[in-house]
């Protein structure tokens, strides 16, 4: 079992390294670690990029965006829960993505993300994240069937993130929405919840590849992260 490498670090001694594409969510993201007086603040553009200097200088924490070109931001998870990444196995990681639909929070649990945030992104909402992951006491293991480091609660955070997507879909249908049609008030078709999976860099067998990482093996998918499914920013 290994730490986590924030537990227990005031957040003006944090280093954090954020990875976006985007120059104007950069810019956010800057903004709000400055304004939290995070210790150390390191801004990449690509998964790649991040992963190559957190080699080199492993961070407390890394924020990094899901829709990014060429590698994703699970690409960049999964390079640093894989046991050749040293340090980078027990970095607590918050996820930040346009749309958390359930796979996505599913893979992101099975991956050993801490948190899922969505956009836009709130200064109060990412803060919290952050002394979240500083007071968080959950462990990092190897999964040998998965063949990557993961939390060590993972399999409960999954099997009650199903319910809760299970008890949400129920009631959904048990109680459709009504429209009016005509002045007349009809049952609308039930409201499905998406489970199409975002576009991911690498995929083989389903699992997301790291940077050169060895192919895991075939095991459950899953994810959130003890927090609410809706948006949390």
């Amino acid at each position: 079992m290994r730490q986590n490498r924030a537990e227990g670090r005031d957040i003006r001694d944090l280093d954090v390294v954020f990875v976006d594409d985007s120059r104007q969510d950069q810019a956010i993201l800057r903004s709000i670690l400055s304004g939290a007086r995070v210790g150390r603040i390191r801004g990449f553009s690509s998964a790649r990029e991040a992963h190559h200097a957190m080699l080199v200088e492993p961070p407390d924490v890394v924020v990094t965006d899901f829709d990014m070109p060429q590698a994703d931001g699970l690409t960049l998870v999964r390079s640093m829960r894989d046991a050749r990444s040293g340090p980078l196995n027990t970095v607590p990681v918050i996820l930040v993505a346009s749309t958390p639909t359930r796979s996505l929070i599913e893979r992101a649990i099975s991956l050993g993300v801490h948190h899922v945030v969505a956009k836009p992104l709130s200064p109060a909402a990412l803060i919290r994240r952050l002394e979240a992951v500083t007071q968080d006491r959950r462990a990092f293991v190897f999964d040998e069937v998965a063949g990557h480091f993961v939390l060590e609660d993972h399999d409960r955070l999954l099997a009650g993130q199903r319910q809760r997507w299970k008890d949400l879909i129920a009631g959904v249908r048990a109680f459709p929405t009504r429209r009016a049609v005509g002045g007349a008030a009809e049952p609308a078709e039930p409201v499905e919840v998406s489970e199409n999976r975002p576009p991911v860099a690498k995929r083989r067998n389903g699992r997301a590849l790291g940077f050169g990482a060895a192919t895991p093996h075939v095991g459950p998918v899953e994810g959130a992260t003890g927090q609410r499914t809706g948006r949390t920013a």
